[in-house]
């Protein structure tokens, strides 16, 4: 730990691991015990959480110098040698119509144009100041309180991208990525598939189980017509095959709660995440079978 500026600096582990345990609905007094840290700090470094705006998962992504001097800037912060990013053209590109494009994406984009520029803490700080004096800030919603190993969540990515390439006619045509994460650790499963009917969802679901080398005690699944027959507040009725698979791996089926798209941000936070970072870098080269493009 490093004085700075009156405040001591906590190290990496100690910022993630106190957000985490929060996150998770770890009581103050617990996370305080476990990183030896007084009340004041940990505020400290919730307030600044929920300021940058930044999720835990894309945190856990940076160099831990870069976190630690997002949560504790230096005085000095902008580099005289180096202009500000125009800001302004990346909110308009976040905010416009179809858009998918997230501040990761801004400064991924950002930085291929300006190697020497702003590392991806600076980036985010002076974005986010940038929006909090043009336009007021910006929402802060609670913190879902997940188990770990609990909760495999299944969705499909929206858009179908085309990349699959035709040999004999070079037509190149679309295909549909299945996606699952866990609750705590975020990890990801991806794999292509033709279509999105059932023989493909249950593939996808025996193949991510595989990749994560566990089963969960619970299956979510979004509102799928391949999986779920019907869904109220009342009722739950899966479709046949689905309802096997659930009993091969002795696992429940636990949709989120009808007509509450917010009951399952995880899954739908990876799936921005595969539309906008993963599908881009696919569109790069070209792939001319399934088994080319899951490799």
């Amino acid at each position: 730990m490093i004085a700075k500026g009156g405040i001591t600096m906590q190290d990496y582990n100690t910022i993630i691991g106190s957000i985490q345990m929060r996150l998770n609905g770890c009581q103050t007094r617990s996370v305080m015990d476990r990183y030896k840290i007084g009340s004041g700090t940990l505020n400290l470094i919730m307030s600044r959480y929920h300021a940058n705006g930044i999720p835990i998962e894309e945190l856990r992504m940076m160099a831990p110098k870069e976190v630690e001097n997002l949560f504790y800037p230096q005085k000095n912060l902008q580099r005289k040698d180096v202009p500000l990013p125009d800001f302004q053209y990346y909110y308009d590109r976040i905010h416009a119509p179809g858009s998918r494009m997230n501040i990761s994406f801004c400064w991924l984009d950002y930085k291929e144009k300006n190697p020497d520029g702003y590392e991806k803490s600076q980036f985010y700080e002076y974005f986010n100041r940038f929006i909090a004096e043009n336009y007021g800030g910006q929402k802060v919603s609670m913190a879902v309180n997940r188990i770990p190993g609990e909760k495999m969540y299944i969705d499909w990515v929206g858009d179908q991208p085309e990349l699959l390439t035709d040999t004999e006619t070079g037509e190149i045509k679309k295909v549909h990525i299945f996606a699952t994460t866990l609750g705590v650790s975020s990890l990801i499963y991806a794999e292509a598939f033709p279509n999105e009917k059932l023989p493909c969802f249950i593939e996808g679901c025996a193949h991510a189980v595989s990749f994560y080398g566990a089963v969960t005690k619970y299956f979510v699944p979004d509102n799928l017509r391949t999986a779920v027959t019907k869904h109220t507040k009342d009722e739950l009725i899966l479709q046949s095959t689905f309802a096997d698979l659930e009993d091969f791996y002795e696992t429940i089926v636990l949709p989120p709660p009808a007509r509450k798209p917010k009951g399952k941000p995880t899954v739908e936070n990876h799936v921005r995440y595969l539309e906008i970072h993963l599908v881009e870098k696919l569109k790069e080269k070209i792939y001319v079978s399934f088994e080319d493009l899951n490799d």
